[in-house]
């Protein structure tokens, strides 16, 4: 296929790309010009703001037979695109499990009603409204792949480098809440299988998935307790309360937490990807963390960290001294 892809210089995108070169398809990416990546192919590359209709409809000369979209992060982002490329015949999306409305009664199922919940913020809220987009104004086939917590090495949200870090050094490993919340977590490479298969899905309409790695979940605990194996270090782990935030907060923020996942259970089922082929072969979270370990110590720019705002807050809250 001619496959467009929005986005695609960095992290799950690199992955995608790669993966879509692999199975023989021709790739153009279209991104912001703020990274230039090398790819093994060849790779058309236009550059623009997905924001600027006059930059958007420079593509409908690329004529996509599907577009993979992986950097709407707004409704008006997918709505504007969709002015633009309306006529492709294949289109996936990059959702989350945060468009959920979160139900006590686990795991979510894909029919779940959306929300916002307000912990996620107004990210919830678009996620969502790229979601309607795709369901009011598509008639072709529409696949929306609903993502937890991706984790990989060179990972731009210091998700397993935060912990890693703060466990090479020695350092108190701080946890929201009781610390026995339950995560779901994909491998950047199932997620970019499942993108890439999604392709080919024979759906009717608009067409949601949740897709994660096959029994790969843990609590924010037991994540600190894989990430001291692996590492072989020792944990030095506190238990702050502070709700699902570490700090009482309405929302959760990625860029000043106490633990880079809340203490909120965030478990979907997965049967439906499975059936559809989607899911990827079995892979530990053990293996997951150890290449993390492997791509930070390979790159010792990363293990330069400092204490959040919100770790202070909260340590200085529950009296310990560290400088961090």
């Amino acid at each position: 296929m001619r496959a467009l892809v929005m986005g695609g210089t960095r992290f799950l995108g690199l992955e995608v790309v790669r993966q879509l070169l692999d199975a023989g398809h021709e790739v153009t990416v279209f991104h912001r010009g703020s990274r230039h990546p090398w790819w093994e192919a060849h790779v058309t590359t236009i550059t623009g703001d997905r924001t600027v209709p006059d930059d958007l409809r420079r593509l409908a000369e690329v004529r996509p037979d599907a577009v993979l979209d992986l950097s709407a992060y707004t409704s008006a982002q997918t709505e504007i695109l969709l002015d633009a490329l309306g006529d492709a015949p294949r289109w996936v999306h990059v959702s989350t499990l945060n468009v959920y409305q979160p139900q006590q009664v686990l795991p979510w199922v894909e029919a779940m009603p959306y929300g916002p919940y307000p912990f996620w913020g107004n990210y919830a809220v678009e996620k969502i409204g790229c979601e309607r987009a795709l369901r009011t104004q598509r008639t072709q086939r529409t696949v929306s792949l609903r993502f937890p917590l991706v984790l990989g090495p060179g990972n731009f949200l210091p998700r397993e480098e935060f912990v890693l870090n703060r466990l090479l050094d020695r350092a108190t490993i701080l946890l929201s809440g009781d610390g026995q919340a339950v995560h779901q977590y994909v491998w950047i490479e199932h997620a970019a299988h499942a993108l890439v298969a999604a392709l080919e899905l024979d759906v009717d309409g608009f067409a949601a998935f949740n897709v994660a790695s096959r029994r790969c979940m843990t609590s924010l605990e037991g994540f600190v307790g894989v990430c001291a194996e692996v590492s072989g270090t020792v944990p030095d782990v506190r238990r702050v309360g502070g709700g699902a935030t570490g700090n009482d907060r309405e929302q959760f923020d990625n860029a000043n937490c106490v633990f880079p996942f809340s203490n909120e259970n965030t478990f979907a089922d997965l049967s439906a990807a499975d059936a559809a082929g989607l899911l990827s072969p079995y892979m530990s979270l053990h293996e997951m963390i150890r290449a993390a370990l492997e791509h930070l110590q390979e790159n010792p720019e990363r293990r330069r960290w400092t204490r959040t705002e919100a770790e202070r807050a909260a340590m200085g809250r529950i009296g310990i001294q560290d400088a961090g």
